[in-house]
């Protein structure tokens, strides 16, 4: 992630959070990852890519086609991805013969 990019979305959303008057809801407690199903932070890349391309939020801040861009590096890291079979899969294989 780009340390900068991150930061920027940050601001972009105090920003709008301020500048609609928008409520904060109260501090979570426990596991982000796993405990909250309503707001839970992606578990891997398509589910980030697709929260990415469904925010109006962030594409009213940094623009169509910049939002774009990054989903698209995403995409091609997930098709590299899914053309290799890893040493999981390959262990995987070898239990299930």
């Amino acid at each position: 992630m780009n340390p900068y990019l991150a930061t920027a979305a940050m601001l972009a959303a105090g920003l709008k959070g301020i500048e609609e008057e928008l409520k904060l809801p109260s501090p979570y407690d426990g596991d982000a990852y796993s405990d909250n199903e309503k707001n839970q932070i992606p578990k891997t890349l398509r589910d980030a890519r697709d929260q990415l391309l469904s925010s109006k939020m962030l594409k009213e801040a940094f623009g169509v086609e910049t939002i774009n861009h990054y989903a698209r590096a995403a995409e091609w890291e997930l098709e590299e991805f899914d053309s290799v079979v890893t040493d999981y899969e390959i262990m995987r294989g070898f239990e299930k013969a």
